[in-house]
C-alpha cells in the first residue's frame, strides 16, 4: 500500500509551537481524507531551525524524506513555504518528486500535485507568494530605512551613549549621561598612553549601563562614537584599524539629539 509522510519546519528553533500545529492540521488532514484512500500513515518529519531558502531535500529531515518516499507516496504539508520559498526550488522540487511518482498536498491552498490541474496551479501560486515574500522584504527595507534617516531605534544595537526607551512603534533614543561618562574616562585614559586591553582591565568592575563588559571592540567603538558626537546609529571601527583620540575632553551633549 502506498504512504503518506507529513512534513514541516521552522525557521528558528524558538519556533516550538508552530511544529505542533503543523503536524496536528497534516495529521487530521491525513485521517480525514487520505487514509480512507488506501494509504498508510508514514510518519512525521519535521526540519527545525532551517531555512526555507535552503532546498528541501537538501535539509536533515528533508534528505530521510527523499530516500522514504516511493512510487505512489505522498506527502502532506500545512503550508506552501515550509517546503520551499522560491519558484525555482519549488518548480525543482516538484519535478523531482513527480518523476519519482510522488504527489503532495499543500493544505492552505488545496493544492494536490497527483493531477497535471494540480500541478500547473502549484506553479502558478508558487510564483505569487515569491511575489508577495518580496514586496514583504521590500517594505521592511522602507521601514527600516525610515526609522534609521528619523534617528529611531531599527535594529537590535543601541548606540553608544544612547539608551532605548519604549518598544516598537513608541521606541526612541535618550541620551544615556552615565555611559557617556564613562566614554570621556575611557578617552582620557586612551590620552595617557593606554592600550585598549589596559582600559578593559581597569574597567572590568565598572561594566556599561545596561551590564555589559566593555572589550576591544567596544572601546573602539566609543571613541570613535564620541569623536562623531554620538550619533544615533551604530557606529563600528574595522577590525585591527588603529584608532586616533581627539585631544579635546569637551562633549557637546546637544549634538546628535
Amino acid at each position: 500500500m502506498p504512504k503518506v509522510y507529513c512534513y514541516g519546519r521552522a525557521s528558528t528553533g524558538r519556533q516550538t509551537l508552530t511544529e505542533s500545529h503543523q503536524r496536528q492540521v497534516c495529521e487530521e488532514y491525513v485521517r480525514r481524507v487520505v487514509l480512507p484512500e488506501g494509504y498508510t500513515a508514514g510518519g512525521w518529519l519535521y526540519d527545525a531551525a532551517t531555512s526555507g531558502s535552503k532546498p528541501m531535500f537538501e535539509r536533515e529531515e528533508g534528505r530521510k524524506l527523499w530516500v522514504l518516499v516511493q512510487p505512489g507516496d505522498k506527502i502532506v504539508w500545512a503550508k506552501l513555504d515550509r517546503a520551499f520559498r522560491s519558484v525555482v526550488d519549488g518548480a525543482r522540487t516538484m519535478q523531482l518528486l513527480t518523476q519519482k511518482g510522488v504527489s503532495f498536498n499543500s493544505l492552505d491552498l488545496g493544492l494536490d500535485t497527483g493531477t497535471p490541474i494540480g500541478r500547473c496551479i502549484c506553479t502558478i501560486l508558487m510564483s505569487f507568494a515569491e511575489l508577495e515574500l518580496e514586496f514583504v522584504k521590500q517594505r521592511t527595507r522602507d521601514a527600516l530605512r525610515s526609522k534609521k534617516a528619523a534617528g529611531l531605534p531599527y535594529g537590535r544595537c543601541t548606540p553608544i551613549g544612547w539608551r532605548r526607551i519604549g518598544k516598537r512603534s513608541t521606541a526612541h533614543f535618550l541620551p544615556d549621561l552615565v555611559e557617556r561618562a564613562q566614554v570621556e574616562e575611557i578617552a582620557a585614559m586612551r590620552s595617557r598612553g593606554l592600550s585598549l586591553d589596559e582600559i578593559a582591565g581597569a574597567l572590568r568592575t565598572t561594566p556599561r549601563p545596561r551590564g555589559q563588559a566593555w572589550n576591544r571592540n567596544t572601546l573602539r567603538m566609543a571613541l570613535r562614537a564620541r569623536e562623531e558626537g554620538f550619533p544615533k546609529r551604530y557606529v563600528g571601527t574595522p577590525r585591527g584599524s588603529r584608532h586616533t583620540v581627539v585631544p579635546s575632553a569637551a562633549v557637546h551633549e546637544t549634538r546628535g539629539i
